[in-house]
């Protein structure tokens, strides 16, 4: 979103890491005291892997761990629904249905629980997870029982400076579909935000540098991937420099599942992935309202090979139809804080074998 993250730049001079858990339970064997010791039932071979297509339900959402404060978008916003610890369980609530199996995050503050260890604001959302770089505020979330972590890497694409003290990373994730085999590599990364030429110009320069990034961490493009992340650049853009970001990607190969899901499931037609907790509609601002000026800056970027099934921007549920001054009904977001001031970019896709 907006750059204001000089608390999450400082959060990664630590260094990020990636972290991954799991354990194996041992069945209990037969007591030794039974009378009629029941013979063990040989156990069934594993099941190779198949090698063939699988279908991922894929997310790019920018949670904005860190409030704005109050004044940032709109005065009728209630002040605590801009503190994390309000919109943390309806952030948790749309996690819950969405149900992604990886999840790409930008502005999730990383951070250290009481024993040091790398943690995340919000690690326990969905405790079936598994985490790549789970203290960095570009942390990717994966299903464990689905995908295993075999490689994670991050680069910082452009570095802070006086132009924009925002450092820029990349993240990503090599994963392993368990039941094919085969791999995906999930792309995670965050660009400097405001419309001005100079920032148009050094979103241009990280974008030639994510570009490498990624062709470094899979030398000619062999593996399926997914690219996601909150650009700050419209995926409308004509202009010059300002849409270098399309012109790029797409020249690398890279399309934008926007422009080619085979269906666009969102609830609200022409609804925004960056929403700032409301629009205005005559002059006059609302809390919740829910943009539909089109303005999306949010991705996720597929290679040739994967089939965009259905693509939405999620809106959460029970979205309401409110009448305004002007006598139109204009959607709302449901009752409750909104859970961040960008909506979740959400796609199943279908990786198929090259």
């Amino acid at each position: 979103m907006i750059g204001r993250r000089t608390l999450l730049a400082a959060a990664l001079l630590g260094g990020a890491t990636a972290a991954v858990t799991g354990c194996a339970a041992t069945p209990p064997g037969s007591p030794t005291d039974s009378p009629s010791p029941v013979p063990p039932v040989p156990s069934s071979p594993a099941r190779a892997p198949s090698g063939g297509p699988f279908t991922l339900r894929l997310m790019s959402w920018n949670v904005m761990t860190q409030g704005l404060g109050p004044d940032w978008y709109g005065s009728s916003m209630p002040r605590q629904d801009h503190l994390w610890a309000t919109r943390a369980p309806r952030v948790q609530q749309w996690l819950q249905a969405t149900d992604a199996d990886v999840v790409c995050f930008q502005e999730a503050l990383g951070t250290r629980d009481a024993a040091g260890r790398p943690s995340n604001l919000m690690v326990d959302m969905l405790p079936d997870r598994g985490w790549a770089h789970i203290d960095h505020f570009l942390p990717i979330m994966f299903r464990e029982s689905m995908l295993e972590l075999r490689d994670s890497g991050v680069t910082e694409i452009y570095p802070g400076s006086q132009t924009s003290p925002w450092q820029r990373y990349c993240t990503w994730a090599k994963l392993r579909h368990r039941a094919t085999g085969r791999e995906l590599i999930a792309f995670n990364t965050h660009l400097a935000p405001f419309q001005t030429i100079e920032i148009a110009r050094i979103r241009s320069a990280t974008v030639s540098r994510l570009i490498d990034t990624m062709r470094h961490a899979d030398p000619g493009y062999r593996t399926p991937a997914v690219l996601a992340g909150d650009f700050n650049a419209r995926a409308d853009e004509r202009r010059p420099v300002y849409s270098d970001h399309l012109r790029k990607l797409q020249a690398d190969g890279w399309r934008d599942s926007a422009r080619i899901a085979r269906r666009d499931t969102s609830a609200v037609r022409g609804v925004s992935t960056h929403n700032a907790f409301g629009a205005t509609v005559a002059g006059s601002w609302h809390y919740r309202l829910i943009s539909t000026s089109g303005k999306n800056v949010d991705y996720l970027w597929v290679r040739p090979g994967a089939t965009v099934l259905e693509r939405q921007t999620y809106t959460g549920p029970g979205i309401r139809r409110l009448k305004l001054s002007d006598g139109r009904r204009y959607p709302f977001f449901a009752d409750g804080p909104v859970p961040s001031d960008h909506c979740p970019v959400l796609a199943r896709v279908r990786f198929s074998p090259t």
